[in-house]
C-alpha cells in the first residue's frame, strides 16, 4: 500500500492505494465479500477526511457476482448513505480482458443497488491522476448514472474546480436549482468532491472538484 498527499483548494487530499491481489487471485462467494467490504470500511474509517481510496484489481483473476456484491455493492450503497463522510473510493484497472470481466460483476451488483462508481485506468493514475480525471477518455462511470449527471460529472471533471454558478453556464441550463440537485446528487455519489467557501459579500458557496 502506498500513498501520496496532494493540495486542493485549502484541503489536504491523501491518496492511499490498496491492491485487491492481496485478497487472493479468485475472489468468490459472499462471506469472503463480506470479509472484504469489513476490511475496507475499516479502511476508510480510518482515513482523515478528504481522502481518497484508490482499488486495484492487478493480481485478481476472477471474481463472482456474490462477491462483488457484498464487498462493492454494499459498501458504495453505504457510502452513498452518507456513511463514510468526505471519504471517496476510486476503482483502477486494465484495460485486459480480465479486468473488464471482473468490471462487469462489479457493475450488476451497483445496478442491482442503484449506485455507481468512477473507474480510472491504473496507469493514468500512476502517472498523473489530475491530468486523467481532465481527460474524458480517462475515465468512466459503472453503475447507475442518468445521462444528465454524467454530462455535469464531465463538466466538472474537465475543470480545476466549479461552483453551481459556473455548471449553469457550461451546460447552458435556465435553472441554478436543476444544477444545484444535479451536483448534491453526485456528491451523495462520492463522484465529485464539495468544499465551502466563504464569498466576498458574505455568506458562502460550494465548490465542486474531481475526486483524484
Amino acid at each position: 500500500m502506498q500513498s501520496s498527499e496532494s493540495g486542493m483548494n485549502k484541503s489536504i487530499t491523501k491518496v492511499v492505494h490498496k491492491s485487491l491481489g492481496e485478497y487472493g487471485k479468485y475472489l468468490a462467494m459472499r462471506p469472503n465479500g463480506l470479509a472484504v467490504q469489513q476490511s475496507l470500511d475499516a479502511e476508510l474509517r480510518r482515513l482523515p477526511p478528504g481522502s481518497v481510496l484508490v482499488l486495484d484489481f492487478q493480481g485478481v483473476e476472477m471474481m463472482d457476482y456474490s462477491f462483488a456484491d457484498e464487498a462493492f455493492g454494499s459498501l458504495y450503497s453505504r457510502m452513498a448513505a452518507r456513511e463514510y463522510p468526505d471519504r471517496y473510493m476510486v476503482l483502477a484497472t486494465g484495460d485486459d480482458e480480465v479486468s473488464q470481466a471482473l468490471l462487469e460483476n462489479i457493475e450488476v451488483a451497483l445496478q442491482q443497488r442503484e449506485v455507481a462508481a468512477l473507474v480510472v485506468p491504473r496507469d493514468k493514475v500512476d502517472a498523473d491522476p489530475k491530468k486523467a480525471a481532465k481527460e474524458s477518455a480517462s475515465w468512466e462511470v459503472i453503475g447507475v448514472l442518468p445521462e444528465h449527471l454524467l454530462d455535469t460529472l464531465r463538466a466538472v471533471m474537465e475543470k480545476e474546480q466549479v461552483t453551481v454558478r459556473d455548471l449553469v453556464e457550461a451546460l447552458h441550463l435556465d435553472s441554478a436549482t436543476a444544477c444545484n440537485n444535479r451536483v448534491a446528487k453526485l456528491h451523495q455519489l462520492r463522484l465529485v468532491r464539495r468544499e465551502a467557501s466563504i464569498v466576498p459579500e458574505g455568506g458562502r458557496q460550494y465548490c465542486y472538484s474531481s475526486v483524484i
